[in-house]
């Protein structure tokens, strides 16, 4: 009996299938939190040098902030008439009273020399009242710090990719799914209470890292124990959890205007999931009977078999000694698998066109979504929208590629998603050019998506967890790099999504090249992975599927409805 005979008696759709993608589903909205928490806690508004302090205004009869400023800041003349005033200098009016200056008046432009802002800056609070940016005056020479952070996270979460992967490989996707989130609570929380920017640039590394490694744990333990047929469903509704995070911060951030309190309460969000996972969660029976585990895999498959109300075919031992995976002599180290994926010129090709996919599949997301606030529209709006699209999105991602395939899917999906991100810039900032933006989220949620069940299905068990982290610590490349990008509007306003396009369409084509698994079983050993890579890829699904000889297809169901 091979095991995805045991996955159908047990039930791979059944009450524990559900309750755990329930679970996880709401952790994994925790875990996003904190992926995006800077949008509002680092939200950008104007500014302008200080000047004066706390000087009571003479008796003009106009408002005293905007009189300092239209006295002490200089303007930009634009050709329209209209002007802007200088976010990084000022006049010089050191040792003059604030009457002199009124007296001068229009007189200052020419007697007073332009100085960079020497007594901090004033922002504007209509938007964001209370944020990091305001609080470590993050702003002129400091503006690039909060990308810094941002891409400091990501390197975080492609540490946690390579180093996940390989203990959870090593010591279980469950143990190591809820170490990570008991460490990643008090990583965030310290977040909250730093007193310098240095220090929470550092502490969101490790955030970034310990929001990887439990959640690529969690979705390895997922998709080992759904049936083929259903994995592209479970998937979407799991990753649902990724849309609903929008709506969570952006009602969280509506009410709370403190920058920090925001990041204590959606640590709170994580604190509460811990034993949700600890109690409810079990370990992957494959990954059980990989490590030959056959008594512990023995319970736990007849526990979730209870919970599924399956009873009635509850398992012995013996039944359990012919489905023991007869994997290969593996290892779980990360370069020893990247070595047996590059044995042959065809396996190097198709593990470096996957690696390039996941980094563009990165780069592409996470610049659209940190993006959202220079649309030209409400940045509480257009985060809200740009998370809503997701929904949809992950909606018809249950069904295309069950249609289309996934080679076929992510080409087509890709190469439109490139097609509206380079359309967007046709359009003035404002709400054309948002709504072509949003048509490339669309696009990239669909496939950001996709490419976690594909990647899943092209990995053997035995290194399923350390493969997906090879795998995710490329896209961390594009993670890292997708702020600095957002940084090159200062060069040309249309020049990231310029490049977000041409990178997304490039990929949707190379992804022709990777094979196709719709509908075939998770394989086993690295042969059976090389079986799929090769010029005719698993003619006859009986090669591979056990002693049963048994072919699952997508149609097939794994358990209740």
């Amino acid at each position: 009996m091979d095991f995805e005979s045991i996955l159908k008696n047990m039930g791979s759709f059944g009450r524990y299938q559900k309750l755990l993608l329930c679970i996880l589903g709401y952790v994994l909205i925790a875990y996003t939190l904190q992926v995006y928490v800077q949008v509002f806690s680092a939200g950008e508004s104007d500014h302008w040098c200080a000047s004066w302090g706390n000087e009571d205004c003479p008796d003009t009869g106009i408002d005293c902030s905007g009189l300092k400023k239209d006295l002490s800041v200089p303007k930009v003349y634009n050709d329209d008439g209209t002007f802007e005033y200088k976010q990084c200098f000022k006049y010089n009016v050191s040792g003059m009273d604030m009457e002199t200056a009124i007296g001068l008046g229009k007189n200052m432009t020419t007697r007073l020399e332009e100085i960079p802002c020497d007594e901090g800056w004033e922002h504007d609070r209509s938007v964001f009242s209370d944020t990091m940016v305001m609080d470590f005056e993050l702003v002129c020479g400091r503006s690039a710090l909060p990308n810094i952070a941002q891409s400091t996270y990501f390197g975080g979460v492609m540490a946690g990719s390579a180093l996940g992967g390989l203990t959870s490989d090593l010591i279980g996707r469950r143990l190591t799914m809820c170490i990570s989130t008991a460490l990643l609570c008090i990583f965030a929380l310290a977040t909250a209470v730093t007193p310098v920017m240095s220090l929470y640039i550092g502490l969101r590394f490790f955030v970034g890292f310990f929001s990887r490694t439990a959640s690529l744990s969690q979705f390895v333990l997922l998709m080992e124990v759904v049936h083929p047929g259903r994995r592209v469903l479970f998937t979407n509704v799991y990753f649902l959890g990724f849309a609903l995070a929008y709506f969570v911060l952006t009602g969280l951030a509506k009410l709370i205007y403190r920058w920090r309190i925001l990041h204590v309460v959606i640590t709170i969000f994580l604190v509460l999931g811990l034993p949700l996972q600890y109690f409810f969660v079990l370990e992957s029976p494959r990954w059980l009977l990989i490590k030959g585990k056959t008594e512990k895999a023995l319970k736990t498959i007849n526990k979730i078999a209870a919970i599924n109300k399956k009873q009635d075919v509850l398992m012995r031992e013996e039944d359990l000694k012919n489905a023991r995976m007869e994997s290969e002599p593996e290892s779980s180290d990360m370069i020893d698998i990247l070595k047996q994926l590059i044995r042959s010129p065809v396996m190097v090709m198709m593990t470096a066109n996957m690696a390039f996919n996941w980094c563009v599949q990165s780069f592409v997301f996470y610049g659209l979504s940190l993006s959202t606030s220079s649309l030209g529209i409400d940045p509480y709006l257009s985060f809200i929208i740009s998370g809503g699209i997701e929904i949809p999105a992950y909606i018809a991602c249950m069904f295309v590629p069950e249609w289309l395939g996934r080679r076929l899917s992510m080409t087509i999906i890709m190469v439109l998603g490139g097609i509206c991100c380079c359309c967007s810039t046709i359009f003035p900032t404002g709400l054309n050019r948002a709504l072509v933006a949003f048509g490339g989220k669309f696009c990239i949620s669909m496939t950001f998506n996709l490419v976690y069940t594909w990647s899943a299905e092209l990995i053997p068990t035995s290194s399923r967890s350390t493969g997906m982290g090879m795998f995710s610590m490329f896209s961390r490349v594009g993670g890292i790099v997708a702020p600095f990008m957002l940084l090159f509007e200062d060069v040309w306003i249309n020049l990231p999504y310029m490049i977000f396009g041409v990178a997304a369409i490039a990929a949707g084509l190379l992804a022709l090249f990777i094979p196709e698994t719709k509908g075939k079983p998770l394989p086993t050993t690295l042969e059976e992975t090389r079986a799929l890579y090769r010029k005719n890829p698993m003619k006859n699904e009986t090669e591979i599927s056990g002693e049963n000889n048994k072919v699952f297809t997508t149609g097939e169901d794994g358990g209740d409805l």
